[in-house]
């Protein structure tokens, strides 16, 4: 029943709060919340992993220098889409190098630079899942250092490894109403930690 301490909530609209104030931390939040990501969707692109490292160093860069210089519009949408375009033409750019090799065969239906210049629309499409796998780890994280062991645990089980209530109710020794608001709860809350972790921002 014991809850684990949940890290600190970082949404993207206090990252970008916090590089604007030029705040020592900036740098670092922004790597440890973006890294994962872009790196991802470089290998899904068809890069190995050092290529796939240097199109990282090189978006982080150009979105911190491009943030600090007014460049970023918000009333525009997300900026996971943003960060899409800057890491897509880093990835063009790393490849266009020529001194980088790519992965080796590539994955049944992977997205690759094998072939050329990659369709920016299916870069776009694997951004998006990349980024939405992201996003939804990165709440399911937060969400579960709020409740209960036992809470996450049913939610887990039945929402994620679809076994049926009856079935968790008995394992964790719980009612079968209290696995369904369990679920619902975290359900919930996962929900809200969507919406604030990257929200679309509107023009004022």
């Amino acid at each position: 029943m014991m809850l684990t301490r949940p890290m600190p909530w970082i949404t993207t609209t206090i990252m970008l709060e916090r590089l604007s104030d030029a705040q020592d931390t900036a740098w670092e939040e922004l790597a440890t919340h973006f890294r994962a990501p872009v790196h991802h969707f470089a290998i899904r692109l068809g890069l190995n992993d050092s290529a796939a490292e240097d199109v990282v160093q090189s978006t982080l860069l150009a979105f911190i220098r491009a943030y600090r210089e007014g460049r970023y519009e918000k009333d525009r949408g997300r900026l996971s889409s943003w960060l899409f375009g800057i890491a897509y033409r880093e990835s063009l750019r790393v490849i266009r190098s020529g001194k980088r090799e790519f992965q080796s065969p590539p994955a049944p239906g992977r997205t690759t630079f094998l072939s050329g210049r990659p369709d920016e629309e299916l870069a776009r499409r694997t951004w998006t899942q990349t980024w939405e796998r992201h996003v939804l780890d990165r709440c399911m994280e937060q969400a579960r250092g709020e409740v209960a062991s036992n809470t996450f645990e049913a939610f887990e089980l039945t929402a994620l490894r679809d076994v049926p209530a009856e079935a968790v109710a008995r394992e964790l020794g719980m009612s079968r109403n209290a696995v369904f608001i369990a679920k619902h709860r975290v359900l919930k809350r996962i929900a809200e930690l969507r919406r604030e972790y990257d929200p679309v921002e509107t023009a004022k």
